[in-house]
């Protein structure tokens, strides 16, 4: 390589500027990496000097070509920007010409300026360029600029089949954010998973009226992941999602209501309180409503309004009593605990109910409470000592060691060593997967009552690590979950078991066609709907385990 002389290379510069020869200036400008920094900075300030209309290109080419520069010389971009505002004329012929070399960097530093003729500039372009590569840069400068004029024209692109440049129009178009922005991105939503995700991204980001409705939408989506997704933005959202959630109680959709409960519980405010109560006082029909209601309010600071919990202990559905007691446990206060110690003194088949629901989701305080009752403590003692799975023993025996209950300790250790001693077959292991506490609880006491080793995993990722290392024979999922849906969790076992090495199956409050034939394609077994009950849950394991 011959290694030019720096004196002869700005020599050559002042040359090009005085006859104004953009053609040999633009050669000599191909050689400035090869010079060093003061010379660079020499030649990039007699071009500066120089006029705009010689100016403006040779600048725009050099940072496009070297775009390191801008580290080096961090005020070369504000001179340029600096010329075209002092000839926007230039900057806007250069942009329409089809030949410039540097167009491309000319439009992207158009979202940069702003400027009002180069909007119009870029709409054209919109419409006439076919080059994908140089239209993603217009659309992304068009969002830069934000002029609600260019949505519809935009929003045109999310049908094209180029997928980058799909993804810089929903980037756009959330930019602008406008009222027809978002309508159309609605529009999108159900095509492809990875867009559903930004689209959802861009509305949690544009967090207007319109957008916190649209994510609030997906409540009801036929997909799973849009669902999951749009709860977990809504949760982002915390209170500001609160009244268009307020209003979906008011619906008459079960997994509406569900869906809404939960996320309600999820963001933890106070304010979700009122809804939730009136829609408990209008006794909602579906045993999974009143579930998710009684949940929703344990997870809230339920200082007043309590007694509204008790209601849910004498609900005809096992579920739905565990959801209130664990409610109760959280808000527990002098009026629920007279309420439930008159219910334990009935010493009925109710007040048995009770005693078994306490100690399946392991109510501590109400326990505690209820210990000076001897039929509480008689049928807790038993129900743990012949009934209980090993970790709610475990959990009562350390609240008791907290609490002092020498005696009731021993009791129980006594009852734990004598299990432990008996002989036991190797038990059929189910594994258990589901985002609801409460319902892992009262998955594990189903399935150590049915005599299956119960494996609990609150987080579905981990729960297929997991199941991949234990070999379990069957899993139970939910289907709408964060992260991962059920749906999801199942097809990433299916790579590795069979649906006859392993069943699977999906335990949900859905009962949408889309999803039922989505799962079944996935690789489930079988598909239950809650309530679950003991039985039924029995059954269908019966039905492949044996």
């Amino acid at each position: 390589m011959v290694k030019i002389n720096p004196a002869a290379f700005i020599t050559e510069i002042k040359n090009n500027i005085a006859e104004k020869d953009a053609l040999k200036a633009n050669i000599v400008l191909s050689h400035l990496a090869e010079m060093a920094l003061s010379v660079q900075r020499e030649a990039l300030d007699l071009f500066w000097q120089s006029e705009p209309d010689f100016a403006i290109p040779l600048l725009a080419a050099v940072l496009d070509k070297f775009p390191y520069l801008s580290n080096s010389f961090p005020d070369l971009k504000e001179r340029l920007v600096a010329r075209i505002l002092e000839a926007p004329a230039v900057y806007l012929a250069l942009l329409q010409d089809e030949k410039a070399a540097s167009r491309g960097y000319l439009v992207e530093l158009a979202g940069e300026l702003g400027l009002e003729d180069a909007y119009h500039v870029l709409m054209a372009m919109l419409v006439n360029e076919a080059d994908y590569d140089l239209l993603e840069k217009v659309v992304i400068a068009l969002g830069e600029i934000g002029d609600s004029g260019a949505a519809a024209n935009i929003a045109e692109l999310l049908y094209t089949e180029n997928f980058e440049l799909v993804k810089a129009a929903v980037k756009a178009l959330g930019q602008i954010g406008s009222a027809t922005a978002i309508h159309r991105l609605n529009e999108k939503l159900g095509y492809n998973p990875e867009l559903d995700f930004l689209i959802l991204d861009v509305f949690f980001k544009v967090q207007s009226q319109e957008a916190i409705k649209k994510i609030n939408d997906t409540l009801t989506s036929h997909h799973a992941h849009i669902r999951s997704k749009g709860k977990e933005k809504l949760v982002a959202l915390g209170s500001k999602a609160l009244p268009v959630l307020a209003e979906n109680l008011l619906q008459g959709d079960p997994d509406l209501l569900i869906h809404t409960l939960n996320v309600m519980g999820d963001i933890g405010d106070e304010g979700a309180i009122s809804s939730i109560r009136k829609l408990i006082h209008n006794q909602p029909r579906d045993a999974n409503v009143r579930f998710a209601a009684y949940e929703a309010l344990g997870r809230l600071p339920l200082a007043k309004g309590a007694y509204v919990l008790a209601s849910g202990l004498h609900d005809p559905v096992d579920n739905v009593r565990s959801a209130a007691a664990a409610a109760i446990d959280s808000n527990y206060n002098e009026i629920l605990a007279a309420g439930l110690k008159n219910m334990v003194r009935g010493e009925d088949a109710e007040a048995l109910d009770l005693v078994r629901t306490i100690i399946s989701t392991q109510s501590g305080t109400i326990f505690l409470d209820l210990l000076e009752i001897d039929f509480f403590r008689k049928n807790a003692f038993e129900c743990l000592t012949e009934r209980a799975h090993s970790s709610v023993r475990e959990y009562f025996i350390s609240l008791l060691k907290e609490n002092g209950f020498v005696d009731e300790v021993a009791q129980l250790t006594r009852g734990k060593d004598q299990a432990a001693a008996s002989p036991e077959t190797a038990k059929k292991r189910v594994v258990a997967i589901d985002d609801s506490k409460m319902i892992l609880g009262i998955f594990r006491s189903m399935l150590h009552a049915l005599g299956y080793e119960p494996f609990i995993f609150i987080n579905p990722e981990v729960a297929v690590e997991e199941v991949i290392k234990l070999k379990p024979d069957a899993v139970l999922t939910d289907l709408n979950m964060p992260g991962i849906t059920g749906i999801e969790v199942t097809r990433r076992l299916r790579r590795t078991f069979s649906r006859d090495e392993l069943p699977v199956i999906m335990v949900t409050t859905q009962n949408e066609n889309q999803d039922n034939e989505a799962a079944k394609a996935a690789g489930v077994n079988e598909i239950l709907h809650k309530p679950f009950t003991k039985e039924g849950i029995g059954e269908a394991l019966a039905r492949y385990l044996g």
